[in-house]
């Protein structure tokens, strides 16, 4: 029995979105790869990575629901699994979890939650389920794999940077909104944070050093021979 026309358009582009996915999906990982064999042991730079990755998937995936590709509950439950579950993983990276954890537990849930939403909520299913595919091999699933392939090999390095902070995201908001101490840990800790990022900005130019230099007494006597060579 012959085939329609409209089915074989149909299977061509089904074989032809799963192709593009994996293709995609096979890219990022090579370059992923490759950023980590250089940042293999510069946690804070992996963790700043997969930050602005997460910000960019993110973005798309609010960008679908906006544009009504899919639901827009599909758009506040990527949003909400992507803060709870990536983002949370970002904070306490690089800290390893057994499986039987409820950190584990937890992400591997939300990952199913943000897969049925997307089956359940893409607009025309039927007509775009390459596109369905494409976005849960490179956004849903690929994430998790890029995080993954950045924890580090040595258990020595498996650990955060402050064992306080290895929490629970909810749990860690709920610290700041009840203890002061802790709202003072964090602004401090913030401080130093951007401090050290001026501190890189005036190392890599001349203008971000005359104007740290102009603007604050103590960055002035830092670099006080710097500015004078300027």
């Amino acid at each position: 029995m012959p085939v329609a026309p409209g089915a074989a358009v149909l299977t061509f582009s089904f074989v032809g979105a799963v192709f593009i996915g994996f293709v995609l999906l096979g890219l990022i990982i090579w370059l992923w790869g490759s950023f980590l064999d250089v940042h293999e042991h510069n946690p804070a730079r992996v963790r700043s990575a997969m930050t602005a990755i997460l910000a960019f998937s993110t973005l798309c995936e609010l960008g679908f629901s906006t544009h009504g590709w899919t639901c827009h509950w599909v758009g506040i439950v990527a949003l909400v699994v992507n803060l709870w579950g990536g983002l949370d993983a970002l904070l306490r990276y690089p800290a390893a979890h057994d499986f039987e954890s409820f950190f584990a537990v937890k992400q591997v849930s939300l990952l199913l939650v943000k897969t049925f939403s997307y089956a359940f909520g893409i607009n025309g299913l039927g007509a775009h389920v390459g596109t369905f595919l494409v976005i849960l091999l490179v956004i849903v699933w690929g994430l998790p794999v890029l995080y993954l392939m950045a924890m580090p090999l040595d258990e020595a390095e498996q650990v955060a940077a402050d064992e306080h902070d290895n929490v629970d995201l909810i749990v860690r908001l709920w610290r700041l909104l009840t203890s002061q101490t802790e709202r003072q840990r964090y602004t401090q800790s913030s401080k130093k944070w951007f401090n050290r990022r001026l501190l890189v900005a005036s190392q890599k130019s001349v203008i971000a050093k005359i104007a740290l230099c102009a603007a604050s007494p103590t960055y002035r006597r830092s670099f006080s021979k710097g500015c004078r060579s300027v």
